[in-house]
């Protein structure tokens, strides 16, 4: 009798921290989130866990540039969704905690990601041809929350959607 091998488990995470942005197109910006429990605990213990967003167009660092965007998130969220972005812009990401005070500490860092520009270029008859794709209408900057809740479905952080 042959012994049976089971197929190895695929680990949920790899107990890294790491912030990853990744384009959708050119107005949405997708943020990954893979946080160990012990960083989420320390995170959560300081202050209201924040995820910023800035425009680094200028220079990758985030560091005396302007947030667009700053969201005040649910322990353990593994991803988000920033919308209404402006094309062909650079984005950075920031994860990190405020306090009572109001001051933000940073704890991580993204990549940089560089959204499309929102033009359609193309040649005829040997001229460049440039037309402006229509912009979406402006979102918030995490998913609708669905409108109605189908029977059974769990209970799930904004960040997720359907």
């Amino acid at each position: 009798m042959e012994k049976e091998e089971k197929a190895p488990r695929l680990s949920a995470g790899y107990n890294e921290n790491v912030l990853v942005l990744l384009v959708q197109n050119p107005t949405v910006v997708f943020a990954y989130l893979e946080l160990s429990e012990n960083f989420w605990g320390a995170l959560v213990q300081h202050g209201r866990p924040v995820l910023r967003l800035y425009d680094v167009t200028a220079g990758h660092s985030t560091a005396g540039h302007q947030v667009v965007v700053e969201e005040v998130v649910p322990p353990f969220t593994a991803n988000w969704y920033f919308r209404g972005l402006v094309p062909g812009r650079t984005y950075a990401g920031e994860l990190g905690w405020r306090d009572e005070q109001g001051l933000f500490v940073s704890l991580l860092r993204s990549n940089p990601a560089a959204t499309p520009s929102n033009e359609r270029v193309w040649t005829q008859g040997g001229k460049k041809m440039v037309s402006a794709l229509a912009d979406p209408p402006a979102r918030s900057a995490h998913p609708p929350e669905a409108e109605e809740e189908e029977e059974g479905e769990a209970d799930l952080p904004s960040s997720y959607s359907s």
